[in-house]
């Protein structure tokens, strides 16, 4: 018999874009965001992971394109060409509310048992947005920002495929 491997699913947000196409960016993203492109791109040439993004990405990147230079619009849409699936809204307001509001608990009450070395956030709605279909598609979360995902460590166990990237890791 053969070997078979589950195909992993990369869920992005949005900083993985920006950082690969920022060129001011801070240098240790800027290595990290390219040396996780040049990986998963290889993971892809595989067919051993596929990458997705949730609707609220897409929003994002359209607001903040109106403020970035052409040539940095163009490498954002050179990204998007890769996207396997663009992820539709999973969430209800009600829905990102209650995270939030966990988020927000877990943070007043147990920041130093979850992480006292990092800032925790009680994350914004944009924030559940992305969390949640990483959690309902099994994905690997892929972000810089650690904060923004406080309840991330609670939804994904350790030992679970999926699980959270984060560039300061990366490097």
């Amino acid at each position: 018999m053969g070997n078979i491997t589950e195909t992993k699913v990369y869920m992005l947000d949005t900083n993985v874009f920006r950082y690969k196409s920022n060129p001011r960016t801070h240098k240790s993203y800027k290595k990290a965001a390219k040396r996780f492109w040049r990986d998963v791109l290889q993971e892809i040439r595989n067919g051993e992971s596929v990458l997705y993004i949730p609707k609220e990405v897409i929003r994002e990147l359209e607001v903040q394109s109106y403020t970035l230079n052409q040539k940095e619009n163009q490498r954002i849409a050179q990204l998007l060409e890769l996207i396997e699936e663009t992820v539709p809204d999973l969430t209800t307001p009600e829905m990102e509310h209650q995270i939030r509001k966990m988020a927000a608990y877990v943070r007043s009450g147990y920041k130093s048992d979850i992480n006292a070395a990092r800032d925790m956030e009680y994350g914004s709605i944009s924030d559940a947005q992305i969390l949640l279909p990483a959690w309902q598609y099994d994905g690997i979360l892929v972000t810089a920002n650690i904060k923004d995902f406080t309840l991330h460590s609670l939804l994904f166990l350790q030992n679970e495929r999926s699980s959270l990237i984060l560039y300061q890791e990366l490097m």
